[in-house]
């Protein structure tokens, strides 16, 4: 027997009305969970985000469009988050389907500049963190201003994106931890990063640190455009060790101590700052000595905390490059003013089993794929590069170990 279906329309939704009670109205609809429909066609405006819970379904019939609108008070949140993203207790099964979202100028004010309705490192207008068996399909955000991405999702089991078509100025998809994941079937035409797995990033950039493993990438384009710096995808890793008295410590640089995972949120300037506090606060933010720390990880054990950020199992299939970049593909860690992701003497992030097939790049290209740290196994099947190369350079912080294994195929 087929479940009842909540209509958006009978709890207030409706087009041209108040972007404030819009917001209250579409998280009346979607309170209670199960399958939730838009299908008046018109333009909402929506100035508040919209909270989704485990066992949610919603669907935006064609013809529907949401507009963000700015909060009176400036302190914006995500369009759509979910609720464990503030608890660390994971929601289960949902789905948005069929949304076309317009930014209009709208961001989050994030968490370290004094956002309430926000999660450090959370950045996307949808936005999901501990969550399981999400599904993002026919997704349509057209314009993509300079903070916020348009799809995040941290902390993952079974995340499923397709069909959609990403386009501005920041990442399309950003993917911090997590495992079992797709992208297929999307489109990009992003200044930023058109696809992002970075299991450690800037600690205003990934609200957690950690693993990527068991992915998908298949039947996408990267769309003609102006000529861009940042890449069609990023791999990035690194690794971090437990808190020391006198320690120093830089801006996004990570710490475990007494069973929880803390990061530092200065300025990236390439300042370093002595440690003799160590930091213990359940969550939030606190200032030792001078730094701004934040709890992360908030959702793992103590015995679960990781210490690296590595990237395993990950398959590019069957795209098609029409943008034109320095480099395409970048596996690395990071190490400058922003994020230093490892530091000597951590345990090394393993980047193990990255396979491209039937990739190819038709936008003029010097490198296909760069690598900077410790990688093994990358496979380059029957892809048309353009004439691009594949580079490696050693890492310096995490110097000595073998150069990287590729393996190219006709």
């Amino acid at each position: 027997m087929r479940k009842s279906i909540i209509n958006a329309a009978d709890c207030g939704f409706l087009p041209g009305g108040n972007a404030d009670e819009n917001s209250a109205a579409l998280n009346r609809a979607v309170s209670r969970g199960g399958e939730v429909e838009v299908t008046l066609p018109g333009l909402y405006d929506i100035s508040e985000p919209v909270y989704l819970g485990s066992d949610t379904s919603l669907t935006f019939a064609p013809g529907v469009t949401l507009r963000r609108a700015a909060c009176k008070n400036g302190d914006n949140g995500n369009v759509f988050v979910n609720r464990g993203a503030f608890t660390g207790a994971p929601d289960r099964n949902i789905s948005i389907r069929g949304l076309t979202l317009l930014v209009n100028g709208v961001e989050s004010l994030p968490a370290q500049a004094g956002g309430s309705k926000t999660v450090i490192g959370l950045r996307g207008h949808i936005a999901f963190l501990y969550v399981e068996n999400l599904t993002l399909s026919d997704i349509t955000i057209p314009d993509l201003e300079k903070i916020d991405y348009a799809i995040s999702v941290c902390e993952f089991r079974h995340a499923l994106v397709e069909n959609c078509r990403l386009e501005g100025k920041k990442d399309g998809v950003h993917f911090g931890p997590g495992r079992d994941f797709t992208v297929w079937g999307c489109a990009f035409r992003t200044a930023d990063d058109a696809i992002a797995l970075n299991g450690s990033d800037y600690s205003v950039s990934n609200p957690t640190l950690g693993s990527i493993e068991n992915g998908l990438i298949e039947n996408c384009v990267d769309l003609p455009d102006a000529p861009t710096d940042s890449m069609f995808l990023r791999i990035l890793v690194g690794g971090w060790k437990a808190w020391e008295p006198g320690m120093r410590v830089y801006h996004s640089d990570a710490v475990v101590h007494g069973g929880r995972l803390y990061r530092v949120v200065m300025r990236p300037d390439n300042e370093s700052y002595v440690s003799l506090t160590p930091p213990t606060h359940e969550a939030g933010f606190a200032v030792l000595d001078g730094i701004h720390w934040v709890r992360t990880n908030i959702g793992d054990a103590p015995e679960a905390l990781p210490l690296t950020a590595n990237c395993r199992n990950v398959t590019v299939k069957n795209c098609l490059i029409l943008r034109s970049r320095p480099r395409q593909v970048l596996i690395y860690a990071s190490y400058d003013e922003y994020l230093r992701s490892y530091h000597p003497g951590c345990p090394q992030p393993e980047v193990k089993d990255i396979r491209f097939e039937n990739v190819q790049v038709l936008a003029p290209t010097a490198r296909f794929l760069h690598i900077e740290t410790k990688t093994e196994n990358v496979s380059v099947v029957r892809c048309a590069l353009g004439g691009s190369d594949i580079t490696e350079t050693t890492n310096r912080q995490m110097a000595p170990y073998p150069k990287a294994e590729v393996r190219i195929e006709p």
